[in-house]
């Protein structure tokens, strides 16, 4: 599908940000080949590059609301394809990392024998990360997963950068102590992992 000679870009977010499916489809025409040769260049799964380029667009899709024409479309899509590869790259290692920790030490009370145990404890993360209040979820998100500095989060926030440290702090006070309560290995899991 291509741009028509009278439409631009811009009236093409404009339909996107409404719902427009056919605009939706257009910007996946055109990007979705470049990012998942960027995301292939990365990472060594094709699985994994598709992934990419399907969180891109599905980002794309739910924060249709806040893109902006004035904003360059392309350096968003590539934005997210980029952070979302360094999740993949980082997720990845983090999980080697731990296997041949716990393989290393065999006579510690380790709960991970395999990759079955590295997903259980990810996932204890992931619920202790549910439970935190709002904003401060919000805030850790922020930081770990978009990997936005304190200053950035206070700015889109619209608070103070020490109300981002002080949240960032207790988050992380939190999740220790969560991960603490599974034994040897949830400690091991935080100090490794984050």
């Amino acid at each position: 599908m291509l741009i028509e000679p009278n439409e631009s870009l811009e009236d093409w977010i404009g339909l996107l940000k409404e719902g427009d499916a056919k605009a939706f489809d257009l910007l996946f025409g055109r990007y979705a080949k470049r990012l998942y040769g960027f995301a292939a260049g990365y990472l060594k799964s094709k699985e994994e590059a598709e992934e990419i380029v399907q969180e891109v667009f599905l980002k794309i899709w739910e924060n249709r609301i806040e893109l902006s024409a004035q904003k360059s479309l392309e350096s968003y899509l590539f934005t997210i394809a980029r952070n979302g590869i360094l999740n993949t790259i980082r997720k990845s290692k983090s999980e080697k990392v731990y296997l041949n920790y716990a393989k290393l030490n065999p006579g510690k009370d380790i709960l991970l024998d395999n990759e079955l145990d590295f997903r259980e404890l990810e996932k204890a993360y992931h619920i202790v990360i549910e439970q935190l209040p709002p904003r401060r979820k919000e805030i850790y998100l922020l930081s770990k997963v978009q990997s936005l500095s304190n200053a950035e989060i206070a700015t889109k926030l619209n608070i103070s950068v020490k109300t981002v440290e002080n949240q960032m702090t207790s988050a992380l006070a939190e999740i220790r102590k969560n991960l603490r309560s599974l034994g040897f290995s949830g400690i091991i899991f935080f100090e490794l992992f984050l």
